[in-house]
């Protein structure tokens, strides 16, 4: 439990000159490390806070130099949070009633071992001295994936130490991999990843151990930065594609900020939650953030053009906008709470289409749409919040929430059918009882015309799906 370095909590232990140890008093804490200017370990061993020899040596005792891990003061600060200026308790009893413990706990798999391990077994221990309300700290735990790479490798031949495109390879049992940067390969994340004339250049220059080696490619070799039996330009070495661990080891990290700079922070961010569900790991692949970014395109035409500017007008929307505007919203609010914000963006991709082939310009359909996306893409958001014509930050607004009138239709396409053979389709209102439904259809002009003075033997009406005469 304890470490040799200077940063973390000391332990409040003393020693006499026996080297018996003794606790610090209540009055004597809390005992805080002491500002030093050397955090470097000691040649004999020691701990760095052995050097500061005021603080070490008091009152005949000398205080124990070790500090604890990381993990001590993690395994409880959530606590702290409850009632953080409090100088005699670590939280008071009437703040911890109030709080209880963590609603939602969101972090990797490699957490379950570590944090999750030591935090539970400090409050426990806490439940049992009658510290804490609760037998368990959190109240739910979310594992989110983590976002893999594609790790890119070539062969290398144990014995001839000559380097061979995949397709070349029978049995890689005689074959090193050897990874190569991601940067270096064409059509990287793809089938068709392969290294080209230049490509090589570049891992040689990269890997200078390998500069005198021989690179068997698909049509042709290259060696000491030559190509034979091909044009250069059509020179192509085939490497080996695998998904993996995003690593600086495996020298695939993708960083944020070239995809920021090219899409916008506002696409990466959707991106990252289109990708798939949270709980899964999930490789990256920018070939997929092309439709986020067409997506943001046409959310943000919904309100300006660049050849007719700004669209939105206080003109009354349709039931039918207005009902693909609260589908939306309804299902974002669902997917929300159930963590699944990969189909609230294919949601929000549907809910655009829509609008769109509506040709939606009504405030009262669009406006819901700019708080509904907020937590998704803060920018666009605010950007298009401020146009609309408020003064504060969309962020503090109230998000959205759904209203059922919205989603009952009016009325509902009902197939008539005689023996169980459609004939027609009528539009019948919603809600009606199925007496009402076939004194409707029956009194019908087109259904009477159809039946031609016959008496129907049964009419059966499937709510919702259609009716059947039987003649």
């Amino acid at each position: 439990f304890s470490r040799q370095r200077y940063w973390g909590e000391p332990f409040p232990i003393k020693y006499d000159a026996e080297g018996v140890s003794h606790p610090l008093t209540a009055d004597q804490l809390p005992l805080e490390l002491p500002m030093v200017s050397d955090f470097k370990p000691t040649t004999n061993g020691n701990s760095p806070l052995s050097k500061a020899t005021e603080w070490v040596n008091r009152d005949g005792y000398k205080m124990e130099t070790n500090t604890m891990p990381g993990y001590a003061g993690s395994s409880w600060y959530f606590l702290r949070y409850m009632d953080p200026n409090n100088p005699g308790q670590f939280a008071s009893p009437e703040a911890l009633d109030y709080w209880q413990d963590v609603d939602l706990y969101i972090g990797g798999t490699e957490h379950a071992v570590g944090h999750l391990l030591y935090s539970r077994f400090v409050h426990k221990f806490l439940f049992d001295k009658g510290l804490v309300p609760t037998k368990e700290p959190f109240k739910k735990l979310v594992n989110q994936g983590m976002i893999q790479g594609v790790i890119e490798s070539l062969y290398l031949h144990k014995d001839s130490g000559e380097f061979c495109s995949e397709e070349q390879v029978k049995d890689d049992n005689d074959y090193a991999k050897i990874n190569t940067h991601v940067d270096f390969v064409s059509d990287y994340s793809t089938s068709d990843s392969h290294l080209s004339a230049e490509g090589i250049r570049q891992f040689i220059a990269f890997r200078p151990d390998y500069k005198g080696a021989i690179f068997n490619g698909v049509n042709g070799v290259m060696k000491d930065g030559v190509v034979a039996g091909c044009a250069e330009e059509d020179f192509k070495f085939v490497t080996i594609s695998e998904v993996g661990k995003m690593s600086k080891r495996y020298h695939n990290v993708v960083n944020p900020d070239d995809v920021v700079a090219k899409y916008g922070a506002d696409c990466f961010r959707m991106y990252e939650m289109f990708l798939g569900p949270i709980e899964q790991s999930k490789p990256w692949d920018t070939n997929g953030i092309d439709g986020v970014f067409k997506f943001l395109r046409k959310f943000w035409g919904l309100f300006d053009e660049e050849q007719n500017g700004w669209l939105v007008t206080d003109t009354d929307a349709t039931p039918q906008q207005m009902k693909v505007v609260h589908t939306c919203i309804k299902k974002l609010n669902d997917d929300i709470a159930r963590f699944s914000f990969n189909t609230g963006v294919s949601a929000f991709m549907i809910c655009v289409n829509e609008l769109r082939k509506l040709k939606t310009t009504s405030k009262a359909a669009l406006e819901p749409l700019v708080r509904l996306i907020a937590p998704f893409a803060p920018f666009v958001a605010e950007e298009l919040w401020h146009k609309l014509g408020n003064a504060s930050s969309v962020h503090h607004a109230d998000y959205p929430i759904h209203e059922d009138k919205y989603l009952v239709e009016a009325s509902k396409e009902y197939p008539i059918c005689f023996n169980g053979k459609k004939k027609i389709l009528l539009s019948i209102a919603s809600g009606l009882s199925k007496d009402e439904v076939i004194e409707f259809v029956t009194s019908n002009p087109d259904v009477i015309a159809l039946l031609d003075g016959t008496e129907p033997k049964k009419v059966i009406v499937v709510p919702g799906r259609m009716v059947n005469l039987v003649v």
